[in-house]
């Protein structure tokens, strides 16, 4: 065979074997194999539940998932037990239907509360379920329903100061008289108590125009109410909020502003009302200084006022200005004047309830 012939007889042997590995797969890449793996469907996959839809969830010391909801026994027998094992002591049996307040659980127990103690259920014998009636659950109620549009209007003072004293705070050694009169105007004699009410008054009816409903803490001079009364009469309405109106003196007679006040953010008394409460002094401050040209001497926070301390709900006390100065008494008993401070006061609380 020549040389032609030998090279032509290689070239047929190598395109016939080529031919007969066109219908193999080739061996995949170690790359290739980890993608079909991870594309592969498991059917009715096990899926561990603190992997899934509690992941992330708040676990206390003992590594139960923390809730406050309520579940339902199911089954014919149910142990109750002292501690999540199948081992501990059974506190009670119940039977099927029975509704349980649920503080926590993991992937074997329930922990319930029988008695105002902790006792344990095993899972598979709970299902969640609605709470008893007439039990209304935290995470249900409206959060909207401390700001619902309904107010107190304190106004300062009272014609006859009550002497006697009372405690300043809940639990409180430290005692103030009970109310007093107030100041009197240095240019026209303005009585305080009086000039409170007439804003009061005129507040009532522009927040009434504006669909509030609101409670007054005296409607006439002549009353006899000390400052823990009023404060324990607004925490017995559905009110959201507490306002006191009141003017400012001081013994230096240039001054001249509005100021508001409300308990500090580590009152011993109610400092968990102190975000709301000077959210309240704030936008009441805002109000009066959008249309009035007052000067703005911000909030004061204090642990000495019976009427912050005593209350129950978020409370600010807004002084609208200096009788002690005869130019803004002046102002103060002016119409004009009036009007313009209470739109402030009314615009201040619906930018307070927007929020």
């Amino acid at each position: 065979m020549n040389k032609k012939k030998l090279n032509l007889f290689f070239i047929m042997i190598t395109f016939l074997l080529c031919c007969s590995s066109c219908g193999k797969d080739s061996k995949p890449t170690t790359e290739q194999t980890i993608i079909d793996q991870e594309d592969i469907t498991v059917e009715n996959p096990q899926v561990d539940s603190e992997t899934s839809s509690d992941f992330g969830k708040e676990k206390d010391a003992d590594g139960f998932i923390v809730v406050n909801d309520y579940v339902k026994t199911s089954g014919m027998t149910i142990n109750v037990r002292v501690k999540p094992s199948t081992d501990s002591d059974i506190y009670r049996l119940l039977e099927d239907g029975v509704i349980l307040e649920r503080t926590g659980y993991n992937d074997e127990w329930t922990r319930i509360i029988m008695d105002n103690t902790n006792f344990y259920i095993h899972s598979d014998y709970v299902v969640e379920s609605e709470p008893p009636e007439g039990v209304v659950v935290e995470d249900d109620i409206d959060e909207d329903k401390e700001r619902k549009k309904i107010v107190v209007i304190d106004p300062g003072n009272q014609a006859g100061g009550i002497a006697a004293e009372e405690p300043i705070a809940p639990g409180s050694e430290a005692t103030k008289h009970g109310a007093s009169s107030g100041n009197v105007g240095v240019a026209y004699g303005t009585k305080e108590y009086e000039i409170n009410l007439v804003y009061a008054n005129l507040l009532k009816v522009e927040l009434q125009s504006r669909g509030y409903t609101v409670y007054m803490t005296r409607d006439s001079n002549n009353v006899n109410i000390t400052n823990k009364a009023r404060a324990e009469f607004a925490n017995n309405t559905d009110a959201s909020v507490l306002i006191r109106i009141q003017m400012n003196y001081s013994s230096n007679d240039d001054m001249t502003g509005v100021m508001a006040l409300c308990m500090s953010d580590d009152s011993p008394y109610n400092a968990e009302l102190y975000a709301d409460s000077n959210e309240l002094a704030t936008r009441l401050l805002q109000g009066i200084i959008e249309q009035t040209d007052a000067i703005n001497h911000g909030i004061y926070e204090s642990e000495d006022m019976t009427l912050i301390n005593w209350s129950e709900i978020p409370v600010a006390i807004i002084k609208l200005g200096y009788i002690s100065n005869g130019t803004e008494e002046a102002n103060l008993v002016s119409a004009s004047y009036q009007n313009k401070m209470v739109d402030g006061i009314a615009n201040g609380l619906d930018y307070y309830f927007a929020e």
